[in-house]
């Protein structure tokens, strides 16, 4: 597919914000605002850019194009092509022309934003945070749009490189440069897993394509339909062990249970770039992938069970410590963590469309959510604790609605955009659930969340908002002006609106059989052969018969949902919503303390550290130095031992050297005059 018309100009998308980050960084402190103007008009740039390639990929057409190729190897693969090719190309289809206009809408609001919050107090290093986001937005455009496997694990690992930077901001402090190192180690650790899949795919199908004839998701399909033997697995299984080994570094990257401890401590940087980080960025770049490869781990039922088990399991795990923290940032930093299990959950169960759905609606509310806590904090003189907070939902109007139209779609009240994703997720897991006991698990925790979302989203606001000022700073907030007005509004709105893209139970209900999205993401609006985005109908289907019960189902689902939210969300009321709150969780007893420790994970991690990690690197090095290391150096203590005596004998003197061979003579005539006789 050549890149004429729109498509021509796609590579510009990622390069806009790669020149702000050289700019800024080069001549920032010289610039207007400190290098923020450079950093507002290349995200801006690719935003329109973006929507160009949307609206081009709705016009009937796709991009698929191989800019640039790295190299052309020659070692032979097992079922695929005669040796791999690595090469830099574009893929521009629905799904990533959707996510090139979340990424490059939430940055240009992040960037918008910093002008009335990093450069409120007069921060010093603006040079190089403004160039941090702006090589942040190159590295998530370029993974998005990447065509290939190892392109997208390069830039996965730059995202992952700009968290660290970012989270580090403020260096001068202990805790940021601490937090940094523990998201780096962390998500590297994941990362491991992900480079050994990515090796392990190349080498078994010859090629690290997402798209077309020859994509590694082809080889697959290919490979189990011939029954073919890979590495001594039949091909379904070592689909399911590469597929698995990838997923390593989306837990990590997504923050998913065990990987998710990095998270909350993030939360040492900026708020802007929590924002950035937690909506389209790093943390989206996990779910991502796997939406990316959906192909690939629709072949792989096991490890789609997989995938929803984590993520039902992760949404309930952290909307369980949210429900105790008082700083604001950590209560959305465990909201994050969960609601991106829900995405999990609904990728694991087949749901693509319904996985997707969420990713689009909750970029929008949680960078609202981050940046509305960027506004309380500055509101509040940089005080995070919401027991200092209160009563400023009349003294910030525009921060506490467009909050509350975050809190709403967050908590998943209808009509807001978190409903319609959220409930088609359980409503997906519950179809399945049926039928596999592991997924039914699945989505019952994944219900449970749904109340513990509703309390600790509702009682954020409660204590943030409402009451009576627990503080000095709450009496008398500070202002804030339009550079943060404007990004809440415009997200305030897609908070609300959003889901209007994919109204299913109101599809249902129609007679429609297909939803806007759905239409959109099946290939409706152009496909790229080999993405196989089929089988997530597949993946869902139903039962002869059943058909005529789903809107029923669907619409119960959907009540049932609604119910526990409302439920969770009226607790929160009862007990916050009132002028002097009290710390009502303090009465669970032990159970607050565990909750409060995070279930002791980091403990439980410092103590794998210490306490085995630790031990097998001091005996697996004492192994080293003495058994290795010992029989390397007493072979050569024997060959220098042996050398130092040899080369005495070397004297430079003829005569010594006929006396030797003349002695040597006569032990040899001795040595087979003693055995000779034995021998004959």
């Amino acid at each position: 597919m050549a890149g004429t018309g729109a498509f021509g100009y796609a590579p510009v998308i990622a390069v806009f914000p790669l020149v702000a980050f050289v700019v800024t960084l080069t001549f920032g402190k010289y610039l207007p605002k400190k290098g923020a103007i450079p950093g507002i008009f290349a995200t801006a740039g690719s935003l329109l850019f973006s929507l160009w390639m949307l609206a081009t990929v709705a016009g009937g057409e796709v991009y698929h194009e191989t800019l640039y190729e790295w190299t052309a190897g020659d070692a032979a693969s097992e079922v695929g092509p005669e040796g791999i090719a690595f090469t830099f190309g574009l893929l521009i289809d629905p799904l990533s022309a959707l996510m090139l206009v979340i990424v490059s809408l939430v940055a240009v609001l992040v960037h918008v934003f910093s002008l009335g919050y990093m450069n409120a107090e007069g921060e010093t290093g603006l040079p190089r945070y403004y160039a941090g986001l702006g090589l942040f937005t190159f590295s998530m455009l370029a993974f998005v749009y990447a065509d290939n496997l190892l392109m997208a694990f390069m830039f996965f690992e730059l995202v992952g490189l700009c968290s660290y930077l970012l989270i580090g901001f403020w260096f001068r402090t202990r805790s940021a440069p601490s937090a940094a190192k523990k998201a780096f180690l962390v998500t590297r650790f994941g990362d491991y897993f992900f480079l050994v899949g990515v090796v392990a795919i190349a080498a078994t199908f010859g090629t690290v394509a997402f798209a077309g004839d020859d994509s590694f998701v082809v080889a697959a399909e290919t490979a189990i339909d011939d029954g073919n033997t890979l590495f001594g697995f039949d091909a379904r299984t070592w689909v399911t062990i590469t597929g698995l080994l990838v997923l390593g570094g989306v837990l990590g990257k997504s923050a998913q249970f065990p990987f998710h401890t990095w998270l909350p401590d993030a939360m040492e940087g900026p708020t802007t770039v929590s924002a950035l980080i937690h909506a389209a960025t790093m943390v989206a770049a996990g779910v991502y992938l796997v939406a990316r490869m959906f192909g690939y781990y629709a072949l792989s039922p096991t490890a789609l069970a997989i995938i929803a088990f984590v993520g039902g399991f992760t949404a309930l795990f952290a909307a369980t410590m949210a429900v105790v923290k008082d700083d604001i940032k950590q209560v959305l930093a465990y909201s994050t963590i969960s609601q991106y299990g829900y995405m999990m959950l609904g990728l694991g169960v087949g749901g693509y469309v319904a996985g997707v759905f969420h990713l689009m609606n909750h970029a929008f509310f949680k960078a609202l959510l981050f940046l509305g806590a960027g506004a309380v904090i500055l509101l509040m003189h940089h005080e995070q604790n919401m027991w200092k907070m209160g009563g400023l939902k009349d003294k910030a109007p525009v921060t506490y609605y467009t909050f509350l139209a975050g809190a709403l779609a967050l908590a998943g009240i209808v009509p807001f955009s978190g409903f319609w994703s959220k409930d088609e997720v359980l409503f997906d897991a519950l179809i399945v659930g049926l039928e596999q006991p592991v997924i039914l698990l699945a989505y019952a925790m994944g219900l449970i969340a749904v109340f513990f979302t509703g309390f600790y989203t509702f009682r954020m606001v409660f204590l943030t908002f409402h009451g009576e000022p627990r503080s000095e700073a709450a009496e008398e907030p500070h202002g804030v002006g339009w550079p943060i007005k404007l990004p809440l509004v415009t997200l305030g709105i897609l908070a609300t609106v959003a889901g209007l893209a994919n109204l299913a139970p109101i599809a249902k209900l129609a007679g429609a059989d297909i939803t806007f999205l759905e239409f959109w993401l099946d290939g409706e609006y152009g496909a790229v052969d080999g993405l196989t985005y089929h089988a997530y109908h597949e993946m869902v289907a139903f039962e002869e018969g059943y058909i005529g019960s789903e809107t029923v189902t669907m619409l119960l689902g959907a009540g049932l949902s609604l119910g526990l939210a409302l439920a969770g969300a009226f607790t929160a009321h009862t007990l916050y919503n009132v002028p002097e709150p009290t710390r009502h969780m303090t009465k669970l007893g032990g159970a607050y303390d565990v909750l409060r420790s995070n279930y002791y994970q980091d403990e439980y991690q410092v103590w794998l550290a210490e306490r085995v990690t630790v031990p097998l690197a001091r005996a697996a090095d004492r192994f080293d130095q003495t058994v290795i290391d010992g029989t390397v150096n007493g072979v050569s203590s024997v060959s220098l031992f042996s050398s130092s005596w040899i080369k005495r004998i070397q004297t430079g003197i003829v005569t010594n050297y006929a006396a030797l061979l003349v002695a040597g003579f006569i032990g040899l005539l001795v040595v087979l005059g003693f055995y000779g006789g034995w021998f004959l």
